[in-house]
């Protein structure tokens, strides 16, 4: 399926789709990880995981350039070399 053919899904067929994935696959993880509801998880360690996974999953409410992504990584970069000097 193409991107365009995806694109023009019926959000019912789509919705098919999306429920008929396995739970093998990592695209599902990712999608569980967004709409999962951490507070209703009483394992602690469970909830620390996915917890975990929503944050690195997160869909970035900010978009930056590759010029200031590089800037960033650098800025941190020199700090974590302070430190460990």
């Amino acid at each position: 399926m193409s991107f365009s053919e995806f694109l023009e899904l019926p959000l019912s067929e789509f919705m098919a789709k999306m429920q008929s994935m396995p739970e093998t696959e990592p695209l599902y993880k990712i999608i569980q990880s967004r709409v999962v509801e951490i507070s209703k998880i009483k394992d602690k360690e469970e909830r620390d995981r996915w917890r975990e996974l929503k944050r690195a999953n997160a869909i970035p409410e900010i978009y930056l350039s590759l010029a200031e992504i590089d800037s960033e990584v650098m800025g941190k970069i020199i700090n974590i070399k302070e430190l460990t000097q």
